[in-house]
């Protein structure tokens, strides 16, 4: 796993058989766009290892406070839609990261 894709400002963390992938911007889009392109890249490694990806199981959240229809990021062409809410390790991130749930 030490050859997975990393690039500048995107964080990615493994634990086990989960993956969070991370991108930031001042903007939705200047976030949105880098992982787009972060993604392929990883789609490339994942073919090469040949990892399998289940897309049913990928979820992603865009972190603001505005509910605006911002495009949505693909993997193997597939839209992934914007979730208000995540589980990550047994966390429920919300897009205002407000912990409510907890």
């Amino acid at each position: 796993m030490n050859d997975i894709p990393q690039v500048r400002n995107i964080m990615i963390s493994l634990y086990a058989d989960d993956t969070a992938i991370l991108s930031q911007g001042k903007t939705p889009d200047k976030a949105i766009v880098p992982l787009q392109n972060y993604l392929k890249n990883l789609e490339t490694w994942l073919v090469r290892w040949k990892i399998k990806l289940n897309v049913d199981k990928t979820e992603a959240i865009l972190f603001n406070k505005k509910n605006d229809d911002w495009p949505k990021v693909k993997v193997y062409g597939t839209p992934i839609e914007w979730k208000k809410e995540v589980k990550y390790l047994g966390v429920v991130l919300d897009k205002q990261l407000n912990f409510r749930v907890h």
